[in-house]
């Protein structure tokens, strides 16, 4: 078995070029490996980053007449469900929208978020520098 480690690595000796392009392929297959592990960790093993994740709901609007399956649900819906329910401990609400960036180059449309001031005391998450929103 020595003798047979000896003659591949005198082969690799040999030809250099070999020998590079077989440790850069190593190298990228245990890179985008690491890389594609760590996307689906972060992604679908670990559990959703704030407190009871079970525990949450989601609540949406539809309109099957119009195959409209999952619609956001108006303010003054929102406000009556929050308003009127007692069984849950807190309830926000979340509203993603497209927002058009101008500045110094080309515009750039953008996609961000609108949500209640208890957004995130709902989700049991504190913000790790500053403080949370205010219900002003």
């Amino acid at each position: 078995m020595t003798a047979d480690f000896r003659f591949a690595l005198r082969q690799l000796i040999k030809s250099p070029a070999f020998a590079f392009l077989g440790v850069l392929t190593l190298a990228l297959g245990i890179g985008l490996n690491t890389a594609i592990f760590s996307l689906i960790n972060d992604l679908f093993l670990r559990g959703l980053p704030f407190k009871e994740p079970e525990r949450v709901v989601h609540m949406y609007s539809n309109a099957r007449e119009r195959n409209l399956l999952e619609l956001a649900i108006s303010i003054p819906r929102f406000q009556h469900y929050r308003d009127g329910q007692t069984i849950f401990d807190g309830f926000g609400g979340e509203n993603i929208l497209p927002f058009t960036l101008t500045g110094l180059g080309e515009p750039v449309q953008l996609f961000g978020g609108k949500v209640t001031s208890n957004y995130f005391d709902v989700l049991g998450v504190r913000p790790i520098r500053g403080r949370n929103f205010l219900p002003e």
